[in-house]
């Protein structure tokens, strides 16, 4: 299996919002909200994302602190060590200079005692013109806009909701990354099996290319593959499981 980025669908609408927050969103309003279910490739076009931008990726934790970022900003910025006050004001420098993006992943940790840590790192972004692109879950998405979280919510200029794999990205998935040759009901099995869940995609690559390699073959049809079962949904079996 290739390991390369696929870009679906789903990485152009967000690519295309990075562009409109960044060119015309105000500067205290340069927050983008990435939603969706698992297995939409939200990490992975994050990952690639901020790769690209040679951006600060925080992994966002329960019980995390204005003083736990601040630490983990001076250290991706080299101007750890000092006052909290000296602290401050490197980052603050590093970031005139470097504008750099920060992405807050499992951004619903950053919420509690009224968002202080979004806010810290708001603050921090809207001072250097920065980019805030903050990730969470579909069912967690409400919470951002709370009234009472009006200093955060009023500042996410869009909001992106990943959408699972159509036909289309599935095609696009399979033909990029499986190293044997499918053809369209083939794909149309993996989507079914998949719901579009780019994981479980993933796994019918690795499937279809040990298919390919156990019968000699160096492309597979629909026949092929008729009745196996390319990936299977570990959710929905523990769902039936618990009938």
């Amino acid at each position: 299996m290739r390991h390369h980025y696929v870009k679906t669908s789903n990485h152009t609408t967000f690519m295309d919002l990075v562009d409109a927050v960044e060119n015309r969103a105000a500067r205290e309003a340069r927050i983008l909200l990435l939603a969706g279910e698992p297995g939409t490739g939200k990490s992975r076009c994050v990952d690639h994302f901020g790769a690209e931008r040679n951006a600060i990726h925080i992994e966002g934790m329960p019980g995390m602190s204005v003083a736990y970022l601040r630490e983990l900003l001076a250290y991706e910025l080299d101007c750890a060590g000092g006052t909290k006050f000296q602290q401050q004001k490197a980052i603050q420098e590093a970031f005139a200079v470097r504008r750099p993006t920060v992405i807050l992943d499992e951004a619903q940790h950053g919420l509690d005692h009224k968002a202080e840590c979004i806010e810290f790192l708001r603050r921090v972004c809207e001072q250097a013109g920065s980019l805030l692109v903050l990730v969470c879950h579909t069912s967690e998405k409400h919470r951002f806009g709370e009234h009472k979280l009006a200093h955060i919510a009023t500042r996410i200029s869009a909001l992106v909701e990943f959408s699972p794999a159509h036909l289309g990205d599935t095609a696009l998935y399979l033909r990029e990354l499986c190293e044997v040759a499918v053809d369209d009901a083939v794909i149309k099995q993996a989507l079914a099996q998949s719901r579009g869940r780019y994981r479980l995609l993933s796994n019918a690559c690795r499937i279809l290319e040990d298919l390919a390699q156990a019968t000699g073959k160096s492309a597979l049809t629909g026949d092929d593959v008729k009745g196996a079962m390319l990936c299977e949904d570990a959710m929905k079996s523990l769902r039936k499981g618990g009938k």
